[in-house]
């Protein structure tokens, strides 16, 4: 299915992005390693997962569903995105992996025709008026007894720093602004999940998560990278003034190099919705 240029990703489909996002996934591993284990994939499943990207969870799932199982790995970003998934799970021998290049606003498949579906940090990237009725398509898949999981933000103004930054506040705004753009989307559609997933029918069970870096490791490059590389564009957008960008990277760089300094990212509902 052609995608829509006008779609895009917020923060793009670079290299520098493609990074990012891997290094993202490996600060968030273990907790995505426990929302698996509490959705319970099987082995021999067919599992959906929605909006893949680069397929850093893709492969997590294509090794819990087994050789006699299927990933259908479903994103809009075909050229880079799907093709370094399917690199990377022919490097790693997996051949359980069907990739799908659709936009997820109109991706449909057949009633009752999948175990389970899995998407993170995906709805958020799509109108806010899209999500319901793409959440009754999905509850729509499901076989007796399926599983859906979906992990969403929750409280994008949570974001904190400690010692506290008397700019992040307005830097958290901005970056809200951002996500939501002209097309109404929701940084924080984790708040609906629950009662979507209610009222298409699913026993829902939620969990919410929340994410602690400190300065001076690896795992600082979560919110370092999104600072430095994203936040130049949102001045240039008009959604956040150099003196205010100035004034925060300034800040930020004094907190990246004390060992004691925490940042704190946004709460995310993980929510498990079972078909009857």
């Amino acid at each position: 299915m052609p995608t829509d240029p006008t779609n895009d990703y917020r923060f793009g489909y670079s290299q520098d992005e493609l990074k990012r996002l891997g290094d993202q996934h490996r600060v968030w591993a273990a907790d995505n390693r426990r929302f698996l284990s509490r959705a319970a994939f099987g082995e021999g499943a067919t599992v959906v997962d929605l909006g893949c990207g680069p397929g850093y969870t893709t492969l997590d799932l294509a090794r819990a569903v087994g050789p006699e199982g299927r990933v259908i790995a479903v994103d809009r970003d075909g050229e880079r995105s799907l093709s370094l998934l399917r690199e990377r799970a022919e490097e790693a021998g997996f051949s359980n992996v069907e990739t799908r290049v659709a936009e997820l606003e109109v991706f449909d498949l057949p009633q009752a025709s999948v175990d389970g579906v899995y998407g993170r940090w995906v709805l958020m990237y799509l109108p806010e008026r899209a999500v319901a009725p793409l959440i009754e398509r999905v509850a729509g898949w499901l076989k007796p007894s399926a599983v859906c999981a979906l992990a969403e933000l929750c409280n994008y103004r949570h974001i904190h720093i400690h010692p506290p930054s008397a700019h992040l506040p307005a830097i958290a705004e901005a970056l809200m602004r951002a996500v939501a753009g002209d097309r109404g989307c929701n940084p924080e559609i984790g708040n609906l999940l629950p009662g979507l997933l209610h009222r298409s029918g699913l026993r829902v069970e939620l969990h919410v998560s929340t994410k602690a870096v400190r300065a001076t490791t690896p795992e600082w490059l979560w919110p370092d990278v999104l600072f430095r590389d994203h936040l130049p564009a949102l001045v240039d957008e008009g959604l956040l003034s150099r003196e205010m960008l100035d004034a925060f990277l300034a800040e930020w760089n004094e907190r990246s190099r004390d060992p004691g300094a925490v940042f704190f990212g946004s709460p995310m509902m993980e929510v498990v919705g079972r078909r009857p």
